[in-house]
């Protein structure tokens, strides 16, 4: 069995933030619990989701405008357990548009272990989905599993389409008429999802196409093209709360996200 390694993709701008100063990762949010609630960074709670599924390593790629998030997050617990942190600085300056090109320049780091992936911007539930998630992951020996959970804005996200062994299908990207009202959030991968990640990036390059984004969800459907396993696994009664914009951090300041549990 491979070492399990969490990896956080915070190397974006934030441009929709404004007029929010700091870093969107930085904004304190309330999160819903049973029994009360939970005041952290939006940060802290991406890093105590990996911890929850077993995760003491972590890769974040970050920007150079990132300093106060680096702070933040270097030399972190969760409870009694020390988070081994390492950075990997993305040049914005670059015209290359879309995740994936975040993905491969931490790849040297990710290569050889089981990666855990977390977004720093979304709230998910339950809190330990990764442990549930590995389980069924090694379970179905998958190439790239991903962390499904309801919403009720699938237009905004990435609806998954599965069969009845959890075998996806389809993915949707922001649809204008999605065929689910679900989305992929947190993600489990091997090397061989990661290598394709890694060639998809190198052609583009390649071939200079600099001006259009590389979408994650494209190359999850490359991966189903090309025989990979890719399951999905369903949170029936989990969340997903994607904070994109200042509206939606007004949202959740206003206790709207006490419906969610």
């Amino acid at each position: 069995m491979k070492s399990i390694i969490g990896y956080i993709p915070a190397g974006g701008k934030g441009k929709r933030m404004k007029p929010f100063k700091l870093s969107k990762e930085l904004i304190p949010v309330d999160i819903p619990k049973e029994g009360g609630s939970h005041v952290v960074l939006l940060i802290e709670n991406a890093i105590q989701t990996l911890a929850y599924g077993g995760v003491k390593d972590i890769i974040f790629t970050v920007n150079d405008e990132k300093d106060a998030l680096v702070k933040c997050t270097n030399n972190y617990y969760v409870g009694k357990m020390k988070i081994n942190s390492a950075y990997v600085y993305q040049d914005n300056k670059k015209k290359e548009y879309g995740l994936p090109y975040a993905i491969a320049g931490a790849a040297p780091f990710l290569k050889g272990r089981t990666v855990f992936m977390k977004f720093p911007d979304t709230i998910v539930y339950p809190y330990d989905c990764f442990k549930e998630l590995y389980k069924f992951h090694m379970r179905k020996a998958s190439d790239l599993t991903l962390g499904i959970f309801p919403t009720d804005h699938p237009e905004r996200l990435g609806p998954v389409i599965v069969d009845i062994e959890g075998k996806v299908k389809r993915i949707e990207d922001k649809p204008k008429n999605p065929s689910i009202k679900n989305t992929w959030n947190i993600i489990i991968w091997e090397d061989n999802f990661l290598n394709l990640v890694i060639d998809t990036v190198e052609n583009a390059r390649r071939i200079g196409n600099i001006d259009e984004e590389l979408i994650l969800s494209d190359i999850f459907q490359r991966s189903i093209q090309k025989n990979l396993r890719v399951y999905g696994y369903t949170f029936e009664n989990g969340f997903c709360y994607d904070i994109s914009c200042i509206e939606d951090v007004k949202y959740l300041w206003n206790g709207k996200e006490n419906n969610m549990l």
